[in-house]
């Protein structure tokens, strides 16, 4: 029998312990009942939940910091006429930012599409990293604020621009309601096999595109090299079982390569 289940699941491993009669009356099958407490322990190895909820949230915002700055020297490129910056008076960044920083919020002038596209969905890339860690959706949505105020609007941003209500307001608030959107369009994505309408690259870009930092994360381990492992890629289950001979439990093991 083993021989057969080891060909037919590969990865799976099906360990018989010996009997356990000593620990009470262990003669009932499994019911739903009996493995409710396993629950967690039979998600798909797809889903991804960090083995350190609070190391991966810092990882991620050292990203998220990271790519504000990238940002940042590609508006700096950008034409004025778009972002509202005044390249002459980024100079001595420390009395700029305080001058700024004193005169805000006020509401801005940006294009439509600074205002509307792009600050919302760094909102949402903002609310996905606690969200991904394990956090809740209103801790994400407060991280989702502090991210925007801290790393962008009084962070780099106020080194050229007076900080503004829209991106205050609109960043978090609509990035969040997107972020969640993102986050449950991941799971789907997660519980089939990474793979979108059938196709594992659409799976994957549609993965990359709503968590860039994520998938960084994550596809290229850097999570991995600071020891953050996906808790769901080994799974174990304990069973109760009975036969002629007594009762005793399975242990159940897979893991996915």
């Amino acid at each position: 029998m083993h021989q057969r289940l080891f060909a037919k699941w590969r990865c799976v491993l099906l360990l018989a312990f010996c009997p356990l009669l000593a620990f009470g009356d262990l003669t009932q099958e499994p019911t739903l009942t009996n493995l409710a407490p396993l629950e967690n322990m039979t998600k798909s190895p797809y889903i991804y939940e960090p083995t350190s909820r609070l190391g991966y949230l810092a990882l991620g915002s050292s990203l998220v910091l990271g790519g504000t700055l990238v940002g940042a020297g590609v508006l700096y490129l950008m034409p004025e006429s778009v972002t509202n910056w005044n390249k002459e008076e980024i100079v001595n960044l420390d009395s700029q930012w305080r001058a700024k920083t004193a005169r805000g919020p006020v509401v801005d002038g940006d294009d439509w599409f600074l205002n509307w596209i792009t600050h919302p969905y760094w909102g949402a890339v903002y609310y996905m990293q606690p969200r991904i860690a394990g956090y809740s959706w209103s801790e994400s949505v407060l991280y989702s604020i502090f991210a925007s105020a801290l790393f962008w609007e009084y962070g780099v941003e106020a080194f050229a621009e007076v900080p503004s209500w829209q991106d205050l307001v609109i960043t978090p608030a609509i990035g969040s309601i997107f972020g969640e959107l993102f986050y449950q369009a991941t799971l789907h994505i997660n519980a089939n096999h990474n793979t979108l309408l059938g196709s594992r690259f659409l799976g994957k870009t549609a993965l990359l595109l709503m968590d860039p930092v994520g998938f960084i994360l994550q596809d290229f381990g850097l999570a991995k090299s600071v020891g953050i492992t996906n808790k769901n890629q080994m799974q174990s289950l304990i069973l109760p079982t009975s036969s002629q001979n007594g009762a005793g439990v399975r242990l159940m093991l897979s893991y996915r390569f």
